[in-house]
């Protein structure tokens, strides 16, 4: 089930990253010979050898862990970024909230397991994860100690931006070959976050509050209004809201719709909007008809492939979160407010942008140097 989309996902992802830029690549088995990688030949199913430019070790326990004892020892204080492509599974033991990430040759990695590793890091390492994988809204729990959603807020700056939410499948795993039909959200969040798309096409239109710089939350927006597929996508910010803020859903789906405009950011204002317009919503109630018409008692039982559905659900979360950070930053609660922005700051940066300043930096010092 290693399908060729999953490789084009890595290999796109590659692409964006400068070229000094250090980088780890966990592939499948590790081997440039094995026919791992699946596709689709006509109308029969094939293999072939993967066609990467870099697989550091495969896609084991004991190959993550021998990448991470080697980054932990050899670069304790840098960035880290972590993109996960592939398949995720719900938690053999029924908890949505330690759902894991498939490992070759059938092992697992879950949210705990995770979170255990990057306690190993220095609590001032940021850490970006951009999930693909189905179920991966789980691993927003990193925000929180062990991994565990009742836990303390970690120190580091931790911000996630997923697939799926915890209890829903994700797209991006074809066998198909033809890469102009790939529609997951990693490749829509990255067209964004990079202004190039993974036919090397330029992307306009992310750059929602237009400062000239487009952010990982403005990536997550676009991704929310352009991807035509059932994913429902979260971010950690979303996590973090409705672990501290209680408001009922009956509450916040009343707000007049013209007030949750008026609080959102602009890249939540466009995403909004655009969503409101693809599903035909009007009026100040609209909050309220897309919830009812999701969870009413006439909805009937939700159809994880119904792209509508999935567009309506992105809707109501969007809006809930824009509800909430208002209702947060009304609270009084300043420490938590500060931790909020904090990871709102988090979130609003772009680690590719960084990369790249980094990089021209060092090789101006090697210039000097060299003199």
């Amino acid at each position: 089930m290693n399908q060729v989309a999953i490789e084009g996902h890595v290999r796109y992802v590659q692409s964006l990253l400068p070229a000094a830029m250090e980088r780890r690549v966990l592939f499948a088995d590790g081997s440039r010979r094995t026919r791992s990688v699946q596709y689709l030949d006509g109308h029969r199913m094939r293999y072939r050898a993967p066609r990467l430019p870099r697989i550091d070790g495969a896609t084991t326990r004991r190959g993550f862990d021998g990448i991470w004892r080697r980054f932990v020892k050899a670069r304790p204080d840098a960035p880290l970024l972590l993109y996960f492509a592939g398949h995720g599974s719900p938690s053999p033991q029924r908890n949505l909230d330690n759902n894991v990430f498939d490992l070759w040759g059938g092992g697992a990695l879950s949210v705990r397991d995770l979170a255990a590793r990057m306690k190993e890091l220095p609590d001032d390492t940021p850490v970006v994860l951009v999930m693909a994988q189905c179920f991966s809204g789980a691993f927003a729990n990193l925000l929180f100690e062990g991994g565990r959603p009742d836990g303390d807020l970690v120190e580091r700056d931790v911000v996630g931006f997923f697939a799926a939410t915890r209890d829903r499948p994700a797209s991006g795993c074809t066998p198909e070959i033809n890469e102009a039909d790939y529609s997951d959200f990693s490749s829509f969040f990255f067209a964004a976050l990079s202004g190039v798309d993974r036919l090397g096409r330029r992307v306009h239109g992310a750059d929602f509050d237009r400062n000239r710089f487009v952010g990982m939350d403005e990536a997550y927006a676009y991704a929310l209004l352009h991807q035509a597929t059932s994913d429902v996508p979260v971010a950690t910010s979303d996590v973090f809201l409705r672990r501290f803020v209680r408001k009922p859903d009956h509450e916040t789906m009343a707000t007049p719709y013209s007030r949750v405009l008026s609080w959102a950011r602009p890249a939540e204002r466009a995403a909004l909007e655009g969503l409101s317009d693809m599903l035909g919503l009007r009026g100040e109630h609209r909050l309220r008809v897309a919830y009812d018409l999701e969870f009413g008692a006439g909805a009937g039982k939700r159809d994880v492939e119904d792209v509508i559905s999935a567009h309506r659900l992105r809707f109501i979360r969007l809006a809930k979160s824009v509800v909430l950070a208002r209702a947060l930053r009304q609270s009084g609660d300043r420490a938590r407010i500060e931790r909020f922005e904090r990871l709102r700051a988090a979130e609003a940066r772009n680690p590719l942008v960084e990369a790249r300043a980094a990089s021209v930096a060092r090789q101006a010092m090697r210039r000097r140097a060299a003199r």
